[in-house]
């Protein structure tokens, strides 16, 4: 009587098992869906903000990827070159940019 208790006990965990991972498969594809929207938009909003189209937006990001690899390549942490632009100037109008600058700097309007 035993088994027969411990076999239905089985079955029945193995039928809410599978039930759990299709649970667990629809949500992990609806988080998918809802992630690639999210960088979607989020491109979207940066293309506008920065007056951007996306061939331009692209290439100003792997601009600014270049720079960053080149310093860290030349040795800086990412807290070294986040000092950078933190020491920057609030208003750009009137900041002086150097030649060795690792930033570029887009308007905000």
């Amino acid at each position: 009587m035993a088994t027969t208790s411990i076999a239905d006990k089985l079955a029945k965990l193995e039928k809410k098992i599978a039930k759990r991972e299709k649970t667990i498969a629809d949500e992990t594809k609806e988080l998918d869906k809802d992630k690639a929207e999210y960088n979607k938009l989020y491109i979207m909003f940066l293309s506008d903000k920065y007056k951007l189209s996306g061939k331009d937006l692209f290439s100003a990001i792997e601009r600014e990827h270049e720079q960053l690899e080149k310093l860290r390549d030349g040795g800086m942490s990412d807290s070294d070159i986040d000092s950078l632009t933190d020491s920057a100037p609030a208003d750009k109008d009137k900041a002086i940019l150097y030649e060795d600058s690792p930033r570029t700097l887009f308007d905000e309007d």
